[in-house]
């Protein structure tokens, strides 16, 4: 039996873990799934007794580079949960010491409440940095929508109803089983010449985004804005950008719950960033 050799590369731990979940017929959040294929591809070939804590922490500093505090401190206790799932005895909790060390060095936390917005010109630098690239869809749909980066990812042009005026989703529900729930956002004006453009741009595929993994996407983000020079703008910010917009259009709280998919208004509070310059005069 080699099962028990195979399963010490960090891979198919993850991959293991990833079967706990399906042989009960749960789904993997898409956000997960993208993080937990990174882990993947970053320490392909590496057996979970060589791991070193200094392995984890430069991981974490490659990551560092696109991804955010919080965002870190996830893919780390999921690289955590594949070790523990996999039920192998290493010599040190290597990844339980990395984290402390990011810790105390305040390099992962908790996510803090952000009120990034875009500047002006902005969206339109980052618009002809990217252009004949599909990140164009991405940030088109971010802004006029309100869907996070997973959902834009696994997005298919089977899941718009022109008719009905709809895009179905799967989106993040912790009451649900396997953490998502299929929902149903309006088809707004901005959103339909988005995908116009997309559909005039890259024809009609099955998925809008044809790229690998959903953080594929904020990697693309992460490396336009440092050639651009724009500082601290992240590509969740957009989810922002657009729910802002929606309430400077006029749009009450009962519909922007409706295309942002927010159950409180607590939750919704977090993602509205009114500038007071564009209340002057109201």
């Amino acid at each position: 039996d080699t099962r028990g050799t195979r399963l010490t590369l960090i891979e198919d731990i993850v991959d293991d873990l990833i079967f706990s979940y399906e042989r009960f017929g749960l789904e993997v959040a898409v956000p997960k799934m993208g993080q937990l294929n990174q882990i993947k591809e970053y320490f392909t070939g590496v057996s979970v007794h060589d791991l070193t804590v200094d392995d984890v922490l430069d991981f974490a500093a490659f990551r560092l580079q696109t991804i955010c505090a919080s965002t870190m401190q996830t893919q780390m206790y999921y690289l955590k949960q594949a070790i523990a799932n996999s039920r192998i005895q290493t010599e040190q909790p290597v990844v339980d010491m990395a984290i402390d060390e990011l810790k105390k060095k305040r390099l992962i936390m908790g996510s803090r409440r952000r009120d990034r917005r875009l500047e002006l010109g902005e969206f339109e630098a980052l618009m002809d940095e990217a252009e004949g690239h599909w990140i164009t869809t991405a940030i088109d749909l971010a802004i006029e929508s309100a869907m996070r980066q997973g959902e834009i990812h696994a997005l298919k042009w089977s899941d718009i109803n022109e008719s009905k005026g709809v895009i179905r989703l799967m989106r993040k529900d912790k009451n649900a089983q396997g953490g998502q729930s299929a929902q149903q956002i309006p088809l707004l004006g901005g959103v339909r010449e988005a995908l116009l453009r997309a559909q005039n741009v890259f024809g009609q595929g099955p998925n809008l985004i044809p790229a690998k993994h959903a953080a594929s996407i904020s990697d693309k983000f992460a490396k336009m804005t440092k050639k651009l020079g724009i500082d601290d703008l992240r590509f969740h910010d957009l989810r922002h950008e657009a729910i802002s917009r929606m309430f400077e259009r006029g749009m009450r709280v009962e519909q922007v719950r409706v295309v942002s998919g927010h159950r409180t208004l607590d939750q919704l509070s977090r993602y509205v960033n009114l500038r007071p310059e564009d209340l002057a005069g109201m």
